[in-house]
């Protein structure tokens, strides 16, 4: 697809910063891509090694990337870390065991439940939404078959775009079975109401094994032009100023540190690069008062020890 490698990223400007040393971006997206990024895998591996990171898990909607993450190890030839994902969108079969086989096999670290293609998908994102996760008794057969392979080997399970019923019946089971749980940016499930998982429900999902993805991407103004043509409101509402904003903040107070992991969740050809993004990320939350060792907790130590 032509300006599917396209590249608008070289030299980072030396002036900014990564508060912590060895801090990782859990949630990034990277070229090639079936659409345009903001940088290739070897350009933001680059521009994660001169903020002196930890490492970056490379996040895509459409294929696994745990052979990009290999690739661009052996040519960026970096310290940082590369972690590989697979989203079980309809690109690789949906809801499909041996897709978490191969990517296992491949080395991949995350299994991600359905985006762009959930049923309760709460973005407008261009593609059919398809997959549900429950059926009558709960969780499906077809999706118990995908978390069984990752809870078995080892994988996290990140829950993508699904409904906030979906999210609570999958934490349930996964930690049933003593697997872990990435709930992927919460807040971004008020773009389905305005309200979506309210603190009460996040303390409520916070246990041994659960972490929360907060998603610096979430802030942006911009997000309201991708609601669904139904959204509400108060949907829209949740976009606008610093609400996202006061939503991360106050999650994260309501779960503690010790479940939160911090990513940009961006890569986008029209966004901040993904590092700039983590950057002032990093900064709000030094400003809203979290401490250094609240910091080092989420932004390094939480994702060193899920993907490290």
């Amino acid at each position: 697809m032509p300006g599917a490698f396209y590249c608008g990223y070289m030299n980072p400007p030396a002036e900014r910063e990564i508060l912590v040393e060895g801090a990782w971006d859990t949630h990034v997206h990277a070229g090639p891509d079936v659409i345009p990024r903001k940088a290739d895998v070897v350009d933001l591996l680059r521009s994660a090694e001169t903020m002196e990171m930890g490492g970056l898990v490379l996040k895509n909607h459409h294929f696994p990337t745990a052979m990009l993450a290999r690739l661009g190890e052996r040519l960026g030839n970096s310290d940082v870390a590369l972690v590989g994902t697979v989203v079980l969108n309809r690109s690789v079969g949906g809801l499909n065991p041996d897709a978490v086989v191969a990517a296992d096999a491949m080395g991949a670290s995350r299994v991600e439940l359905p985006t762009t293609t959930a049923k309760h998908n709460m973005m407008d994102q261009g593609e059919p939404r398809t997959i549900e996760l429950l059926s009558d008794s709960g969780l499906s057969r077809e999706c118990r078959s995908v978390l069984d392979e990752a809870i078995d080997r080892g994988l996290i399970v990140g829950t993508g775009h699904v409904s906030e019923t979906e999210v609570e019946a999958v934490v349930d089971y996964v930690c049933d079975r003593g697997g872990r749980v990435l709930i992927t940016h919460p807040e971004l499930h008020a773009a389905r109401d305005g309200v979506g998982l309210t603190d009460s429900q996040q303390a409520n999902l916070a246990r041994d094994g659960v972490y929360f993805e907060r998603c610096y991407v979430v802030t942006n103004d911009e997000m309201a032009d991708h609601l669904l043509p139904d959204a509400p409101e108060a949907a829209r509402q949740a976009f606008i100023g610093d609400s996202m904003w006061d939503r991360i903040v106050s999650g994260i107070e309501a779960t503690g540190p010790e479940h939160n992991v911090i990513s940009s969740d961006l890569g986008q050809s029209t966004n901040d690069m993904p590092t700039d993004g983590l950057s002032k990320f990093h900064a709000r939350l030094s400003e809203a008062g979290f401490g250094r060792s609240e910091l080092e907790q989420m932004v390094r130590d939480n994702p060193s020890e899920l993907f490290g």
